[in-house]
């Protein structure tokens, strides 16, 4: 069962999807060296501007989500629920140009 879902939609994830998941990729590879637990255990494609992964601890969905916002600007959102020990982070951003904005 998952630890943490991560959420990553916007305009900004059509156009920079491969940039996007090798950043994802390498950040999880990352923490699997502090963690060998530490996996994303699934990718989900809905549409073309939303990308749901499915992460085996709380804390490495919140490192991808500030690892996203580090990278790539955009907003963050965190949620948790402390009694299920489960996260949930969405990230989105618009298509503009800067890493300021979550804008169309």
């Amino acid at each position: 069962m998952p630890a943490g879902y991560v959420y990553i939609e916007g305009g900004y994830f059509q156009t920079h999807r491969d940039e996007i998941e090798h950043l994802l990729r390498n950040e999880a590879s990352r923490a699997a060296e502090d963690n060998p637990l530490a996996r994303i255990m699934g990718w989900e494609l809905e549409g073309t501007s939303r990308l749901s992964l499915a992460t085996t601890t709380e804390h490495l969905a919140q490192r991808l989500g500030h690892a996203l916002e580090k990278a790539f600007g955009g907003k963050v959102r965190y949620v948790f629920s402390h009694e299920n020990k489960l996260a949930r982070v969405t990230w989105s951003r618009g298509n503009r140009t800067g890493k300021s904005g979550g804008g169309a």
